[in-house]
């Protein structure tokens, strides 16, 4: 369990994340990733944020419930869940050492990958969401916060504020509930951990509210630009200095 300045730091950091992640669609996970890992340890990174992510997701699903795309939604989680039970595996035998430096690197690879996806040669159809789907639900059982580089898919297939918002955190939520009956079969979530991601969630279920309502008024390039230096200064906190 966290001390006091690590309960501090964990709450303003899920605030500050979920109006974030209500605005611009992601960014909760960015922020709070490396928040448990100083605080806590990086291996209670994703059972940590399997529990309180959820809770964001459903205040998102709930604010924008109307404006949720079933059929990518379907498609999406038909490659992606088998692949996120798998990866939820594969996190449970990876050691602490080999997490940081995949967490760390995935943090700082997404700037440029995120740019490069979000070339106007990138063309998403529908029947891409299953294929898409297992490259990602596999990625985030790992790393958990894989908004950043999979938020240029949903775009380019069209999906624009409240429609993007609404059917991503839909997504996200099966993934979370897949990799939480995984960790559960591997002994990943105590009660420490549920008490941690329980308090986390409640918090950014109240932050998600507060970014619908600036949803439109806030600018997205903005968000975007904070949402890099983010990534890039996590990053590399990861890497160059772990705990």
């Amino acid at each position: 369990m966290p001390d006091a300045l690590g309960w501090s730091i964990l709450v303003a950091g899920a605030l500050i994340g979920s109006v974030i992640g209500g605005v611009a669609g992601f960014g909760t996970g960015v922020i709070l990733l490396p928040l448990i890992a100083w605080t806590l340890d990086i291996r209670a990174t994703a059972p940590v944020l399997t529990v309180a992510m959820p809770l964001g997701n459903l205040a998102r699903i709930w604010w924008n419930r109307t404006e949720i795309d079933r059929g990518v939604t379907l498609r999406f989680l038909a490659g992606a869940v088998p692949a996120t039970a798998v990866g939820a595996m594969l996190y449970a035998g990876v050691t602490s050492e080999h997490l940081r430096l995949i967490v760390g690197g995935f943090l700082i690879a997404a700037v440029p990958l995120r740019r490069v996806l979000q070339s106007r040669y990138l063309c998403v159809r529908l029947v891409h969401f299953p294929v898409i789907g297992v490259v990602f639900g596999l990625l985030s059982a790992i790393v958990v916060s894989t908004g950043p580089v999979l938020a240029p898919f949903y775009l380019s297939y069209g999906l624009r504020r409240s429609a993007y918002i609404a059917t991503e955190a839909m997504c996200a939520l099966a993934l979370h509930v897949t990799r939480g009956a995984v960790f559960t079969r591997y002994a990943l979530l105590g009660p420490d951990t549920v008490t941690v991601g329980l308090v986390l969630g409640t918090v950014m279920f109240g932050g998600s509210w507060i970014g619908r309502r600036l949803l439109d008024r806030m600018s997205d390039r903005v968000f975007l630009a904070v949402i890099e230096a983010l990534l890039l200064a996590m990053g590399l906190q990861l890497l160059l200095l772990p705990r």
